[in-house]
């Protein structure tokens, strides 16, 4: 264990003083190596491209720039449209849009940022000028943006997935229910809020004409969600190979139906979505070598042999995950808490009997809220930037929403057959 204490203490005091992510994470497995003789340049460069050498991480560069096709396609403002005329006139308005709208966005970004920067740059400006408080405007798209990672595709389950070898698709489909639960008990919320007289807002007033209209218009960005999941759930392709479909899908609408996309757009567009796969690649290949030191070190298994002395139940385990998991979450985006944490809570749950796939949505759903959670929550510096409001703005509003959050959390840790529902269905997990 004391090598444990170090990789983590080394960790966190290299985070503490302001250093990138990446370096914390090669400093700590580097100063391990050293305390027991091993640092070598050549295993640390070998361990480095090992994390990389994997055929589902393909899955990140097409899906980052999958939605940056579309995002630049006039996606965004043709899905706002269509959620108006679906929901905008239930009482609370707009802010139904927002939620729905960023529901059908998650079926094609995979990253709660993309979903807010997107969703919010349209949204957040009609909402200020149909009434509603620009601090609840700014809460309600970032909270809507938790959304993207956990509905199909996901980037953070890619990494789980890679991480710990279980079906990236099982994944991808056990989160489709938790998704769909935060949408509505959002919506609720803002329906009881919009009830109780708290701000006087205009609503769009219902029309099937305009709804039809509307949804031949976002028609072929409504299809590609279905792609996604509809190829993963019939067994067409994996989820590798649905990245690939959705980036040339993406291609050809923005191009030849939409016509908003230009191939002038086409190097910047590429350079953006190889740069975020950049980031989170190298991560990924340094995550590898703390991977093989906490393995080396055989630590999953100290800690796996600590928690079964200290800890009887599944629930009690799944709840000091849940805790520890929401404080990271507080210091670290999603995916690099998912690839520093896997490797180590891993081997602990699966000595439990607790399902891997049941995990990582868990696990996904609990590090998404962190996008929403001060200091280092990004959706919420995106969405207060968007709203022209201070951060401590934005945090008093985002509460309601984050309670609603931690709610669905709360009933897919007590509940796991909410999880595996359709993953049983479809992969026998």
């Amino acid at each position: 264990m004391t090598s444990l204490f170090l990789l983590f203490g080394v960790f966190f005091l290299l985070l503490l003083i302001g250093t990138p992510i990446l370096f914390s994470l090669a400093g700590a497995a580097i100063a391990v190596l050293m305390s027991i003789d091993l640092m070598s340049p050549q295993l640390v460069v070998q361990r480095l491209y090992a994390g990389l050498d994997s055929f589902p991480m393909l899955a990140i560069p097409f899906f980052m720039a999958a939605g940056a096709l579309m995002e630049h396609g006039g996606i965004s403002r043709r899905l706002v449209n269509f959620s108006s005329y679906l929901v905008g006139w239930i009482t609370g308005g707009l802010a139904h849009v927002a939620v729905i709208a960023s529901t059908i966005f998650a079926g094609i970004s995979g990253s709660a940022v993309a979903d807010t920067t997107a969703i919010g740059s349209t949204l957040i400006p009609m909402m200020k000028r149909r009434g509603f408080d620009p601090s609840f405007a700014a809460a309600t798209v970032a909270a809507a943006g938790v959304i993207g990672p956990i509905i199909p595709p996901s980037i953070p389950m890619v990494l789980y997935g890679v991480i710990s070898g279980v079906s990236i698709g099982a994944l991808f489909m056990g989160g489709i229910l938790p998704g769909l639960m935060m949408t509505i008990g959002m919506m609720v919320l803002i329906y009881m809020r919009a009830k109780r007289g708290q701000w006087e807002v205009e609503t769009e007033p219902f029309s099937y004409q305009g709804l039809f209209k509307s949804f031949i218009s976002a028609a072929a960005a409504l299809v590609m969600p279905l792609i996604i999941v509809g190829g993963i759930l019939g067994g067409i392709f994996t989820a590798t190979e649905a990245a690939v479909v959705a980036t040339v899908y993406a291609l050809i609408v923005g191009l030849f139906w939409y016509k908003e996309l230009q191939f002038s757009d086409l190097p910047q567009i590429i350079y953006s979505a190889g740069l975020n796969t950049a980031v989170v690649m190298v991560i990924v290949g340094v995550a590898n070598l703390v991977g093989y030191v906490l393995t080396i070190e055989q630590l999953p298994l100290a800690l796996s042999n600590w928690f079964s002395e200290h800890i009887t139940s599944a629930l009690i385990l799944l709840i000091v995950i849940n805790v520890l998991l929401l404080v990271a979450g507080c210091f670290l985006d999603g995916g690099s808490a998912i690839i520093v944490f896997t490797p180590v809570l891993l081997p602990v749950v699966l000595a439990f009997g607790i399902d891997p796939v049941f995990f990582g949505v868990m696990m996904t759903v609990n590090l998404m809220i962190g996008t929403v959670t001060p200091p280092v929550g990004l959706s919420l510096y995106i969405a207060a930037g968007i709203a022209g409001i201070s951060i401590g703005q934005i945090c008093r509003a985002i509460m309601p929403f984050l309670a609603v959050q931690l709610v669905v959390l709360a009933l897919i840790t007590l509940f796991p057959e909410i999880v595996l529902l359709i993953p049983s269905m479809t992969h026998g997990s």
